[in-house]
């Protein structure tokens, strides 16, 4: 398995979109009958981020369908970054962010989250309480000659098949909610793995803040006490070892008793 930096998880309901995100980031390719995922997959890449740094995003795709439930959890330790997919057009898909939510929070209190919105290219435009960013669709055109056509019937597909049940009011009152002192609210960013829209921003986002947190705190109280010990020594301290002084006359412990003198007949 290649070494990576962040460890992100996809989480979401079966059928949301998840791994077609995943290939189209990896691989700039979309399925249109993509196979339900089994267990756990796992995608790596280098992003450069806006600072400077180099990040290797290890990209965990969870199994959405309940029998898979408890495999996932297993794949949440030491997870930096959650995504929270859903389809705006699926009302459950966003009510199950809640157990998703619970669950890495319960194992995983730091991890921060960014909520996607999938399936874009079936609503008659984008959610406007998502991140905008209207250049990205260009650098997909290159790979893909029939990303523009594809985004101008992309109406009449909403009208087949796009009926929105999900409010931009609901996404954002969610989002509020999942609010916390470190973060604050979660980005949110709608994304087309069909269109390839969205899909780079919502890694590169991750990146970027990754990227930009200070480096972690020590795990344990003990590392962030001055140690006595250099380079070469080894010795112990009243830091870390607390002995009881020996009373005078008594040998210390571990050491060979004194012969005693015997008192002299009479």
């Amino acid at each position: 398995m290649a070494k990576v930096d962040v460890k992100v998880v996809l989480l979401g309901q079966q059928s949301v979109g998840k791994t077609c995100l995943v290939d189209r980031y990896i691989n700039s390719t979309f399925e249109t009958a993509p196979k339900n995922t089994i267990g756990v997959a796992f995608a790596a890449k280098k992003v450069a981020c806006k600072n400077g740094r180099v990040m290797s995003l290890g990209i965990w795709d969870t199994a959405g369908a309940e029998r898979f439930e408890a495999l996932s959890r297993m794949y949440y330790n030491g997870a930096k970054a959650a995504v929270l997919a859903f389809d705006p057009c699926n009302a459950r898909s966003f009510e199950k962010l809640k157990f998703w939510v619970a669950e890495v929070r319960e194992t995983q209190p730091d991890c921060r989250l960014y909520i996607a919105i999938t399936k874009c290219d079936q609503l008659e435009e984008t959610p406007s309480v998502a991140e905008q960013d209207a250049g990205e669709l260009d650098s997909y055109n290159s790979s893909n000659g029939d990303a523009m056509q594809r985004q101008q019937s992309s109406t009449s597909l909403a009208s087949a098949t796009g009926r929105r049940e999900v409010s931009d009011e609901d996404i954002a009152a969610y989002a509020k909610q999942l609010s916390g002192p470190r973060f604050g609210t979660p980005r949110i960013l709608a994304t087309s793995a069909k269109l390839g829209t969205g899909v780079r921003r919502l890694f590169q986002a991750i990146a970027d803040d990754m990227a930009g947190l200070p480096p972690p705190a020590p795990s344990s109280p003990v590392a962030r006490q001055t140690s006595p010990v250099r380079l070469g020594e080894f010795k112990f301290s009243d830091t870390y070892l607390n002995t009881p002084r020996t009373p005078p006359g008594v040998s210390p412990p571990g050491t060979p008793h004194a012969r005693q003198k015997r008192p002299s007949c009479c």
